[in-house]
Formats: C-alpha cells, sequence, structure tokens
C-alpha cells in the first residue's frame, strides 16, 4: 500500500566520547547497556551484534509511532557502514513505514557528531492520525530521549536515572494527556515484558563477560 503521507525529522546532538566507543552503541543488543529497561525480541541477529540484514522487533516506540500504549514495529538494519559509521534502519508497523538513518562523524576534539533523520511515513488511517497529532514533534522528542540516553551512558558511564527522562517528558508540549498515559501504560507492559536474551546478557555483562 502507498504511503499516505510523511514528515521528516531531523535531530542533532553531540556526545562527549570518540566515534569509536559510541558507534557500537547503535544496536539493538548494545541497547541493554543504556537504555533503561529496553526490551526486544531479535529475530536475526546470529552475531549478536548489528550487521546489515539485522532484524528485531521492539515495542516501547508504540505510543510515540503508532499512538497506541503498545503495538510491535520491526525493525532491519538495511544499511550498516561501520567505516563510515552509519546505520540505517527501517521501521514498520501497523501505522507506517519508516526510514531511521544514525549517521556519526568525528568532531576533531575527541568527541562525536550525531546526526538522526527519520522519515515517518504513514501507511494506514492510523499513521495519518500520528501525523495530525503532532507527530513530527513526538518524533523529535523521541529522538531527543534516545540521545539524552546515549549522552548520560557515554559521558557519565551509566544508565540514566529515571528522574532525568522524566523531566524531558514533563517539560515537552508534544504530548498531550492521554499521551501521556499511554506512556506510563507502556512502560508499565514492558516492565512485564519478558526478555531471555536480555536476562542471559545482563548477567555475562555483571559478570564482565561482555
Amino acid at each position: 500500500m502507498p504511503a499516505l503521507d510523511s514528515i521528516q525529522v531531523s535531530y542533532a546532538t553531540r556526545v562527549h566520547a570518540p566515534i569509536e566507543a559510541v558507534f557500537p552503541l547503535c544496536c539493538p543488543v548494545e541497547e541493554y547497556k543504556w537504555i533503561p529497561g529496553w526490551k526486544c525480541d531479535l529475530v536475526h541477529c546470529p552475531n549478536e551484534r548489528v550487521e546489515q540484514g539485522t532484524v528485531f522487533d521492539e515495542y516501547s516506540s508504540a505510543p510515540f509511532l503508532m499512538g497506541k500504549a503498545w503495538g510491535k514495529t520491526t525493525w532491519t538494519a538495511v544499511l550498516h557502514d561501520p567505516e563510515q559509521h552509519r546505520v540505517h534502519y527501517e521501521l514498520k508497523n501497523v501505522a507506517s513505514d519508516s526510514l531511521y538513518k544514525i549517521e556519526l562523524s568525528d568532531n576533531g576534539s575527541d568527541g562525536t557528531l550525531a546526526q538522526l533523520d527519520f522519515r515517518y511515513s504513514a501507511i494506514t488511517p492510523l499513521g495519518l492520525k500520528v501525523i495530525r497529532n503532532r507527530g513530527e514533534a513526538k518524533i523529535e522528542l523521541m529522538l531527543q530521549i534516545l540521545t539524552e540516553l546515549l549522552r548520560n551512558y557515554c559521558e557519565r558511564g551509566g544508565v540514566a536515572r529515571p528522574g532525568r527522562i522524566a523531566r524531558v517528558i514533563a517539560t515537552s508540549d508534544a504530548l498531550t494527556a492521554a499521551d501521556r498515559i499511554r506512556l506510563f501504560v507502556n512502560g508499565f507492559a514492558m516492565a512485564r515484558k519478558r526478555d531471555s536474551f536480555r536476562r542471559r546478557y545482563m548477567k555475562e555483562l555483571a559478570a564482565g563477560l561482555r
């Protein structure tokens, strides 16, 4: 089904860490390290790291990309270019078919410039509803949250405390009261979601095996 409408969201930020340390974190497996409560279903990730063709399903983006408290989005790495520090993901769900480009560059002073470009293409009336209900602002907020978490891990050496992201969300005018309820419900559902790979990964990380 052809796209009914689309929006383009661009977001840029600086991370005070070497690009060689930042780029590997743009991976569904490495995200267990720096996204609080991150869980996903690895569909195709035989070497346990992102490569071209890696596929995984996640549910935490549903309030931003579907306007729903819960729903599956399938991510496929359609470009993985470690030499140029680029990874592009195609995202598909019941509302949209989108392309998310993550492109990093060295800022020349042992830091990293991150350029994030997200093209959201609605494929159903649900996707059109997302666009009309401040979809551009919501996707920008999602990218802002992700970069805040990434910066915190790279610059402070740990997972961000819940209050840090709660403040970002609280000060955003992109979300309605209904959106905030959906985010709360999503967080509750994510906490209950089973992820056996995450459990094993975190044990290995704590034991120094990762």
